[in-house]
């Protein structure tokens, strides 16, 4: 036996607590609706008949205009999703995406989805990345390596395989620390919230009083919040002084072999 049901059957549980963080606020469309149809199968055979049918709908109809919101009637097709993709890895925003396509296809109409699709596949996407984008940065710097052999990186991972420290320096790195190194500075103001690691930067001034970069470096943010835990311990000056030695050692380490 098989029931077709209507999508507003049922009632919201509005009564349980999100599974985690705070509820969405978000439309309600569940108005406990009645409406179904009911198939049985003909002596254990292919054959299915229709056995109960309720047309009473306790709500009003979706409007032909507005039948293209249904989830029902929206997808992403494989090839649309290649270009969501692609867009959102030079940093296009969904919008200016979903702008274009519609243009494209002459039409909001003819989308076949919404711009919130559009936002939860390539919020997806960024989710898959980031599983293995240790991988991915690794195959890069790889690649580099062949197309200069002074290219130099080197990485730090944890017991669960996860980034902790990394460092790279291309060829122009390297040859303006020979000419301009004798004063360096690790500057680590800037931060990355995604990852929760901290960007430093080996920098230097040159010769025409400009700020010259030496190499640059990831490192795990947790090093600065655990003096939040234990204040009497460490400070600030230990945990940065920690980092500026472990990455100047693999900074001259770089040097020293061109």
């Amino acid at each position: 036996m098989k029931r077709l049901l209507c999508s507003k059957q049922g009632s919201p549980s509005l009564i349980l607590p999100p599974t985690n963080g705070n509820r969405r606020k978000n439309g309600v469309s569940r108005c406990g609706c009645l409406a179904s149809i009911k198939f049985k199968r003909l002596d254990r055979s292919d054959n299915w008949v229709t056995d109960t049918v309720n047309f009473d709908h306790n709500h009003p109809f979706t409007t032909p205009s507005k039948i293209r919101y249904l989830p029902i009637n929206r997808s992403i097709s494989h090839t649309s999703k290649l270009l969501f993709s692609s867009l959102a890895e030079v940093n296009v925003l969904v919008s200016q995406q979903a702008a274009y396509f519609s243009n494209q296809l002459g039409g909001v109409q003819n989308m076949g989805c919404m711009k919130m699709d559009i936002n939860n596949m390539v919020r997806d996407h960024r989710i898959d990345l980031k599983n293995y984008d240790v991988d991915l940065i690794v195959e890069e710097f790889e690649i580099k390596k062949l197309e200069n052999n002074h290219f130099f990186y080197d990485l730090v991972k944890d017991d669960l395989g996860r980034l902790k420290h990394l460092f790279w320096a291309d060829a122009t790195m390297i040859e303006n620390y020979k000419l301009f190194g004798d004063s360096v500075t690790f500057d680590t103001t800037y931060k990355t919230n995604i990852y929760s690691m901290v960007f430093g930067m080996f920098c230097g001034v040159n010769h025409h009083r400009k700020t010259t970069i030496f190499g640059s470096a990831f490192l795990r943010y947790l090093f600065f919040t655990f003096l939040l835990k234990f204040p009497l311990s460490f400070t600030l000056y230990h945990l940065l002084l920690h980092s500026f030695i472990f990455f100047y050692f693999v900074f001259m380490g770089a040097v020293t072999k061109m």
